[in-house]
């Protein structure tokens, strides 16, 4: 044999051990992969479950939310109301007692009892 077909031989043997371990940790990397996928896919089917289920309960907490939302919308009207009435009243009392009538009222009330007594 000559030392040609030696390194020949020496480099063929090198490349077709190269080969087997490429092939070795593509063979690994497949099963960690396949493995990862199996993994992800058993992780996925609950996982979704529960983004389903908080999905909904979202659903559910923004439509009461809006319904809280519309009660205070209208109880800050109907306040508003209230409260324009009770300065309408207010005012209207106001206006009342700055009559010339509502003090002679006044006075004539004070005065009633006193002439009541003194008979």
């Amino acid at each position: 044999m000559t030392i040609a077909n030696q390194d020949y031989e020496t480099l063929l043997t090198e490349v077709i051990n190269e080969v087997n371990a490429m092939r070795n940790k593509y063979d690994a990397f497949s099963q960690f992969t396949e493995s990862k996928i199996a993994q992800y896919v058993l992780e996925r089917k609950p996982m979704a479950n529960q983004i389903e289920q908080l999905a909904r309960d979202l659903a559910v907490t923004n439509a009461q939310r809006a319904q809280i939302q519309a009660e205070l919308v209208a109880l800050t009207a109907r306040v508003d109301k209230i409260l324009m009435q009770r300065d309408k009243a207010r005012s209207r009392v106001k206006f009342l007692e700055a009559t010339r009538t509502y003090r002679l009222e006044q006075k004539l009330r004070s005065l009633v009892p006193q002439f009541l007594r003194t008979k």
